[in-house]
C-alpha cells in the first residue's frame, strides 16, 4: 500500500461519502483503519532498513582443547641396564590450545571453514605460563600474544619446549569483546544485580531501577533523588543525570581472564586433555542481514515480481469510479428534488443562471436585463457610488460650458459586471439626468 499514492486520489473519499450515503460509517472506520495499517507497514520498514546499519549479533560457543606432543622421550631404564652415555636427540614435547565453534559442521552458513572466525580473533591475549624449575629452565616459562592490527588470524597456539618431565601449565585467556564489557564492583553489582555487561547495558539496568524506586526528581527531571543503596554507593543524596557517566566509571573494571589448567604429560606420544572448556562468544550473523534484505525487496512497492500494488491501485481506481457514479447520481437527483418542491422558483433561478453563463461564453459584459427588471438590482453597493461619479461629470460638464471652456475629459465612472464593453458593442449612452446608471429606461 502506498499512502503518498492515496493522498493524491482519495484524499477527501470519506467526507464525500459521509455526504452522498450518511450510512457509510463503515467504509469510513475501514479507512482509518487502512490508514494505520499503512503507518505501521511504513514504521516497520524503516526499523528493518535502519537494521541493516547495525551489527546484529548471534550467540555461539567456541570450544577449547588443550594437548601436546613428546618428542624423543626415553622409556624408563630398569635396574639390570646400563646408563647410556651417548647423546641423542633432546627430549621436547608441544603444547597445543586449540578452539572451534561446536556448531560449525551442521550450519549451513558455516560450511566453509574459509568464512569462519578463527580461534585467536576471540581474544585479546593469550598469556601460557610454565611451572619448571627456573634453574634448570630459566627461560622461556612465560609466553605472551596480543593482537594486533595487521596480524593475521590463527586457529591455535602451539610452543614447544625441551624436558622429559610432566609440567603444571596455567593458560590465561583474555576475550575480545565487542562492544566492550566490563566488570561491576561488588557494592554497583548489588545494586543492579548484574556482574558483566557492556556499558549502555549498565546505564540501561540503573535507569530501570532508577523509574522502578521511583528517584527521579519531580520538579527537576535532571536530578535523581538518591535512596539508601545509591547515597551510599556516589555518597551524596542527589545526583545528575549528566553525571552519572562519570559516577559509574569509577566502579568498572575490565573482567576476569579465563583461566585453564593443564598437566603436560611426556609418558606418551600424544595426550589430550580429557576436559574441553566451551566459552559462550558472539558473532555477526551473516545470514539474517540477508533474509532482512530479501524481505524488504520482495515487500517493496517497486518489486518487479511484487503483484500487489498493482491490484491495490487497480481496486483504487475501481472505488473512484463507483463514487464519481454516486456523485453524478446524486447531483441528479438534488436537480430534480430542487425542481419537484418548487418549480417556478427553480425555473427562475435556473433561467437566471444560464443567462449569466451565455454572457460568460459570449464575452459581453453588460448588465443583465433580467436582473434590472427586479427591485433588488438597484439596493446594491455600487448604485451610489456609480450615481455620485455620473453627476459629478455631469455637473463638471456644464460647469465648462458656462465659462465658455471646453469641457475637460472625466474618466467614465466604473462598468458594472465584467468592466469596459467588449469590442463589436456600442459604448453605453449616458444616462439622462436623474436616471441611475443601468436603468433600462423607465421600463420595469
Amino acid at each position: 500500500m502506498d499512502p503518498s499514492r492515496k493522498r493524491s486520489t482519495a484524499q477527501d473519499v470519506p467526507l464525500l461519502i459521509e455526504v452522498i450515503v450518511p450510512e457509510s460509517k463503515l467504509y469510513t472506520e475501514l479507512l482509518e483503519f487502512e490508514k494505520k495499517l499503512d503507518a505501521t507497514i511504513m514504521r516497520k520498514r524503516l526499523d528493518l532498513q535502519e537494521t541493516l546499519n547495525k551489527p546484529v549479533k548471534t550467540k555461539r560457543t567456541l570450544r577449547i582443547f588443550i594437548s601436546n606432543l613428546s618428542h624423543d622421550q626415553e622409556t624408563p631404564e630398569s635396574d639390570d641396564d646400563e646408563p647410556r652415555l651417548d647423546s641423542g636427540p633432546t627430549p621436547s614435547w608441544t603444547l597445543k590450545v586449540e578452539g572451534r565453534l561446536v556448531d560449525e559442521a551442521n550450519a549451513s552458513a558455516y560450511k566453509n571453514r574459509q568464512t569462519s572466525r578463527k580461534f585467536s580473533s576471540f581474544f585479546r591475549s593469550v598469556m601460557i605460563e610454565l611451572e619448571r624449575d627456573s634453574n634448570l629452565y630459566p627461560n622461556g616459562n612465560f609466553v605472551e600474544w596480543h593482537k594486533s592490527t595487521n596480524q593475521a588470524d590463527v586457529d591455535g597456539f602451539e610452543i614447544k619446549r625441551h624436558g622429559d618431565e610432566n609440567v603444571k601449565v596455567k593458560v590465561i585467556l583474555h576475550v575480545d569483546n565487542s562492544p566492550e564489557r566490563f566488570k561491576l564492583s561488588p557494592e554497583l553489582a548489588d545494586v543492579l544485580a548484574i556482574d558483566v555487561e557492556t556499558r549502555p547495558g549498565i546505564m540501561m539496568a540503573l535507569w530501570q531501577y532508577i523509574k522502578f524506586h521511583q528517584l527521579q526528581d519531580p520538579e527537576d527531571k535532571r536530578n535523581i533523588n538518591c535512596d539508601q543503596k545509591l547515597a551510599t554507593l556516589f555518597g551524596q543524596p542527589k545526583i545528575s543525570f549528566p553525571a552519572l557517566p562519570e559516577l559509574i566509571g569509577r566502579f568498572l573494571s575490565p573482567p576476569d581472564p579465563i583461566v585453564l589448567e593443564y598437566t603436560v604429560r611426556v609418558d606418551k606420544p600424544y595426550h589430550l586433555s580429557s576436559h574441553c572448556y566451551d566459552l559462550d562468544v558472539e558473532l555477526d550473523d551473516p545470514t539474517f542481514k540477508s533474509k532482512i534484505s530479501n524481505l524488504l525487496s520482495s515487500t517493496s512497492l517497486n518489486a518487479a515480481n511484487n503483484t500487489l500494488p498493482k491490484q491495490i491501485h487497480a481496486q483504487d481506481e475501481q472505488i473512484m469510479q463507483y463514487i464519481q457514479s454516486m456523485q453524478n447520481s446524486k447531483t441528479k437527483r438534488d436537480f430534480l428534488l430542487r425542481f419537484a418542491n418548487d418549480p417556478a422558483d427553480f425555473l427562475d433561478r435556473w433561467v437566471a443562471s444560464q443567462s449569466r453563463d451565455l454572457e460568460v461564453i459570449l464575452g459581453e459584459s453588460h448588465v443583465n436585463l433580467e436582473e434590472q427588471r427586479r427591485a433588488d438590482f438597484y439596493n446594491q453597493q455600487w448604485v451610489n457610488e456609480a450615481v455620485f461619479h455620473y453627476m459629478t461629470a455631469k455637473n463638471q460638464k456644464k460647469l465648462q460650458e458656462l465659462l465658455g471652456g471646453h469641457p475637460q475629459p472625466v474618466p467614465p465612472p466604473p462598468q458594472q459586471q465584467g468592466g469596459a464593453p467588449p469590442a463589436g458593442h456600442p459604448p453605453q449612452q449616458p444616462f439622462p439626468p436623474g436616471m441611475a446608471p443601468g436603468h433600462p429606461g423607465g421600463r420595469f
